[in-house]
């Protein structure tokens, strides 16, 4: 009888899936009891008092209603690798958790398998020359900018305090410091990940490189879970942001601001901002989430924002950790069913005023039952070209210094009836919007990993040169394919897998 791992290879080698349905709670079930044997304090099964709790952890609704068959929350990277050898022993479906903070249905969640919940992995600690940070993967933003800013230092992280810092790295990691830093992937330095075999490694440029290259971009989910990540430390003194709020009838002035700011961004390369424009029961409305990393007021790469007439105006000196806060409540959908759909374009006003246009007249018959939002940020030059690292990201977008738009298409609803209609609206809205972008010749290849549909061919918008590394990295470190097979969840190295 071959053993488990041999079944995943053959299923590999095949080009089929190692199971054709749900995952098998029986096999799983008796993994939890095993492990529970190991660490009787760590593993939450579905009648103990505390899986409510772990359940609601997730942002999204949808990952809130999977129910596996039990939770595994390790306190060391040990523990991990006792755990994951059981599950691969026991030929049981698992998924890993660290924020919970995906817009996928199973991306860090399953039902009936065995759930990695990585919340207690807390470790954390400052170099003595405050040149990194090293971070257990149970961190948020928001706790973490609480603990650096005392210090004088900060790291390239969320815009949202209630973000985990491992989704936000490995998946790219838009951040306020990106103009000036690059992606959040960009600053990591090293990762303590456990492989399908159980054994703890550390990746860095000098350690396993193949490894650490793949994970700048190829998510860790593609290649173990990672435990731990040291994180490049930047000096901190404070910033100026906050929103401001305008109503839809100044659209075309909004469009015209947003205008003037993409191009002195491209000479001053410090500042940040969300457009973010919204349908909330018919009424459309724009804000401009903005975040410059030092504490200037009012400085004038947004004087087309100030110039325009706002209704809520927040922008002040303020800390990271305050604005983190701030972005949270404000746009907070947590608890609701949500899904997202992304692409990158070269960036021509006309085009953005036509996907507005296009985003507008699709969502409006919607409106009653689906909150819709449309986001444009901006992937500056230093994001796709950081030239500090000997190992860069495995995006494809180096070689230019123009900068790019990234479109994050949004939907927020409560009504689970709700939920084929939504699925096909935010289709709809990325095909039309693609078709715009190619017509006019602007469509870019890229798709940003936080921001994409699970439907969506990640890894293949890297292009086929790195695809081809990412696949050859997995084949070398997990040779039978626990991470692309038994891992439903995630975007997967040949593209949807769940």
């Amino acid at each position: 009888m071959p053993s488990p791992q041999g079944v995943v290879l053959l299923a590999v080698l095949m080009g089929g899936a190692l199971a054709t349905g749900p995952p098998t709670s029986k096999n799983c079930l008796k993994v939890c009891e095993s492990v529970s044997k190991l660490y009787p304090s760590e593993i939450v099964f579905p009648s103990s008092p505390g899986f409510q709790t772990v359940q609601q952890s997730y942002w999204n609704l949808f990952q809130r209603e999977a129910a596996p068959s039990c939770f595994f929350q390790p306190t060391t990277s040990e523990h991990v690798s006792k755990a994951i050898t059981e599950v691969v022993q026991g030929d049981c479906h698992f998924s890993i958790k660290g924020g919970g903070h995906s817009s996928n249905v199973g991306a860090s969640s399953i039902t009936g398998g065995f759930q990695f919940d990585l919340a207690k992995l807390r470790e954390f600690k400052v170099s003595d020359d405050k040149k990194s940070v090293t971070v257990g993967s149970g961190w948020h933003w928001g706790e973490l900018f609480q603990q650096l800013q005392p210090l004088g230092v900060i790291v390239v992280g969320g815009r949202d305090a209630g973000v985990g810092v491992p989704g936000f790295v490995f998946g790219g990691g838009l951040s306020y410091y990106s103009a000036l830093y690059g992606w959040g992937i960009d600053n990591l330095i090293s990762t303590d990940i456990v492989l399908a075999d159980g054994s703890l490694v550390t990746a860095n440029q000098t350690s396993h490189p193949d490894l650490f290259k793949a994970l700048l971009g190829g998510g860790a989910h593609n290649f173990g879970i990672a435990t731990a990540l040291k994180l490049e430390l930047h000096p901190y003194d404070g910033m100026w942001g906050g929103y401001v709020l305008q109503k839809g009838d100044q659209i075309d002035q909004v469009f015209e601001a947003y205008d003037k700011f993409f191009h002195k961004l491209q000479k001053d390369q410090k500042g940040h901002m969300i457009l973010d424009i919204t349908r909330v029961n018919g009424s459309i409305a724009a804000a401009e989430f903005i975040g410059y990393p030092e504490p200037v007021e009012n400085p004038p790469l947004y004087d087309s924002i100030y110039a325009l007439s706002s209704s809520v105006n927040t922008l002040r000196l303020a800390n990271y950790t305050d604005l983190a806060a701030e972005m949270a409540v404000v746009t907070n959908s947590r608890g609701l069913r949500n899904t997202y759909r992304t692409l990158a374009i070269e960036y021509d006003a006309e085009l953005l005023r036509e996907i507005f246009d296009t985003w507008a007249e699709i969502t409006e018959p919607h409106a009653a039952a689906i909150t819709a939002t449309l986001d444009f940020n901006v992937i500056t030059s230093q994001m796709r070209n950081r030239s500090s690292r000997t190992i860069k990201n495995t995006y494809g977008l180096g070689g230019s210094t123009n900068q790019l738009i990234n479109v994050l298409f949004s939907l927020s609803w409560e009504d689970g009836a709700q939920d084929t209609t939504s699925h096909r609206l935010v289709q709809n809205l990325g095909n039309a919007v693609e078709s715009l972008a190619r017509q006019a010749g602007k469509l870019k290849r890229f798709r940003y990993m936080n921001y994409a549909h699970i439907e969506q061919d990640v890894i293949g918008s890297f292009g086929e040169s790195n695809k081809k590394l990412l696949k050859h990295v997995a084949r070398t470190y997990d040779p039978h394919g626990v991470f692309q097979w038994l891992q439903p969840g995630g975007f997967k190295l040949d593209g949807q897998r769940n």
